[in-house]
């Protein structure tokens, strides 16, 4: 679903069972699937009852459903980029309106690494079988999607593996709301040709379920609630957003993660940005991300604010001259940006700084400057400065880290006297 190479085995072993299919451009496909969806209008411009056509398919038109339906099952991101609808963000990109996006840098980023992990999965089932599945902890700054991926991902495992069992988990019931709002637009807007049918139930922020034969169910459930999230419960699929501002966060350690399955199809997500230092967050991801015993089979996932390279910036003017914090934020990030990009690093742009010079001095005018590297940070250690007022002010805590450098291994040869 994830990785080329599983990808690349399942269009194997479905032509070599006989199916036929064929991968289309993008804005093909949603061009033709949009035309096929006219064929639910009735004479008077309203939409049929469901099943109702308004003639029989061509022979070359169920083709094209045979196809699309094959390739959105078996590779998540051809069925995201035609067919998840959400609504789009004019400012990164040009499409707007609600609708299938194409994918930002950081959810390219997000799905290389639960594609590596998936790789693993089945590499430790036909090894062992046994395996934990996907877990992921993914530490974010603001905006880089990964909440809408995470919908992505649990709808899709839904819609094409019959009998999934999903949760979703938000802060409080408006987040719980804005987590169901987001799945019925998808739902929603999906081609009659790949939509399940008639949701039962249906129970607004609190459930959601697909008829016969598909059978699969999705619960929805506030960290408020007095309960405890997913209590006696067992999903497959779920997904926790903005952790870090949870009252309770260390309920999910002990009363929820035990009861996640450890098998091929588990996906587990935790997501959210920082909320400040020494807190559960924290010490998750990077627990995380140094691989601490208990972790090994976990992935982590951290994005800085420069990756989106369309999304944080500003129309630096001609004349602009970057003060000397600036250059030395821009020299950590070509530093420190291998750590996060696969090795490679990053540049950013002029557009980009001046962005987080002017954005960087709004904050610290208003006495915020901890809020904003904590929203928009280069790297986690930033994420984690305290936002409240400390002993050391937040500007030297971010010259003191700017300053720092990876310490060199060397060796010296020692002579012994006889």
């Amino acid at each position: 679903m994830y990785h080329p190479e599983i990808i690349a085995r399942r269009e194997f072993q479905a032509r070599k069972a006989g199916l036929v299919f064929k991968r289309l451009p993008r804005l093909k496909s949603i061009e033709y699937a949009s035309y096929l969806q006219s064929l639910r209008l009735q004479k008077d411009g309203s939409v049929g009852p469901l099943g109702w056509l308004s003639r029989p398919l061509l022979v070359e038109e169920q083709e094209f459903i045979n196809s699309e339906r094959l390739l959105s099952k078996i590779d998540f991101s051809y069925y995201m980029t035609r067919y998840h609808s959400v609504e789009r963000d004019a400012g990164v990109g040009s499409e707007s309106g609600t609708g299938p996006g194409a994918l930002l840098e950081s959810q390219e980023k997000f799905l290389s690494l639960v594609g590596a992990r998936e790789q693993v999965v089945y590499d430790e089932y036909k090894r062992y079988h046994h395996t934990e599945g996907i877990r992921i902890l993914a530490h974010k700054c603001r905006q880089v999607v990964f909440t809408s991926t995470s919908r992505a991902l649990t709808l899709h495992r839904m819609l094409f593996w019959p009998g999934t069992r999903a949760f979703a988990g938000a802060l409080d019931p408006d987040g719980v709301g804005e987590l169901y709002k987001r799945d019925k637009i998808t739902l929603d807007n999906l081609p009659w040709w790949l939509h399940p049918g008639e949701l039962y139930p249906d129970v607004k922020d609190s459930e959601l379920g697909f008829p016969s034969p598909n059978h699969s169910r999705l619960m929805y459930q506030a960290e408020s609630q007095k309960s405890g999230i997913g209590t006696g419960t067992q999903q497959v699929v779920s997904h926790l957003t903005e952790v870090s501002l949870w009252k309770a966060p260390y309920q999910i350690e002990f009363s929820f993660l035990p009861a996640i399955p450890k098998e091929r199809m588990t996906l587990h997500i935790q997501e959210a940005t920082s909320a400040g230092n020494e807190d559960y967050w924290q010490e998750k991801t990077e627990d995380c991300r140094k691989r601490t015993p208990g972790y090994e089979s976990w992935t982590y996932i951290f994005v800085p604010w420069y990756f989106n390279r369309t999304k944080w910036r500003a129309n630096a003017p001609g004349d602009w001259i970057p003060e000397e914090h600036t250059l030395n934020h821009a020299e950590l990030i070509f530093r420190t940006s291998p750590e996060f990009n696969a090795g490679v690093a990053i540049n950013a742009s002029k557009d980009q700084l001046y962005w987080w010079e002017t954005e960087r001095a709004k904050y610290a005018r208003m006495g915020k400057l901890g809020y904003f590297l904590a929203n928009w940070p280069a790297t986690p250690e930033q994420s984690f400065t305290n936002w409240s007022e400390g002993a050391l002010p937040v500007e030297l805590i971010e010259q003191l880290e700017l300053e720092t450098r990876q310490p060199r291994i060397y060796e010296v040869e020692a002579v012994v006297p006889a």
